[in-house]
């Protein structure tokens, strides 16, 4: 009985597994919005929830850079590597100086990052081909729907 509970745990992560590339996005998402609640924190001078989420953006950068490839020795890798690693010597500076332009400028920098990533590695591995799709309605769905008219 054990054993059984344990495989269908494993097939149920499993299935919820989240696709690399997609899961690269998410971090980057995740970044910005660490980044966002702790410059709203330094407004707010909230020592507590800036630290909080500079410390999560940190990891988050942190996991980032961990996944570019360590044999990968391309000039954008080097460049990802270099921005990663000046971002998490710039942010510990905010906990000391309250300076919201350095979560503004690092927030910059991991948009266009986030914003490339879409535009590249996204469409290359189908990844924003399949949210477009899941997006869709069915062929189903489609033959159901009945045509509304609005006039203004």
């Amino acid at each position: 009985m054990y054993a059984r509970n344990r495989v269908q745990a494993y097939r149920q992560s499993e299935s919820a597994a989240v696709h690399p590339v997609k899961l690269i996005h998410m971090i980057y998402e995740r970044v910005l919005t660490h980044l966002a609640y702790a410059e709203e924190a330094v407004v707010a001078n909230d020592p507590l929830r800036r630290g909080e989420n500079l410390s999560k953006a940190i990891a988050l950068i942190s996991e980032l850079n961990a996944a570019v490839n360590p044999k990968d020795e391309s000039e954008a890798a080097a460049f990802l590597r270099g921005l990663y690693g000046a971002i998490m010597v710039e942010l510990p500076k905010v906990a000391i100086n309250n300076d919201a332009e350095i979560l503004r400028q690092a927030a910059r920098y991991i948009a266009e990052l986030k914003k490339v990533w879409e535009e590249t590695a996204m469409q290359e591995s189908g990844v924003l081909a399949e949210k477009k799709a899941a997006m869709q309605p069915s062929q189903e769905a489609k033959a159901k729907m009945t045509p509304v008219s609005v006039s203004i």
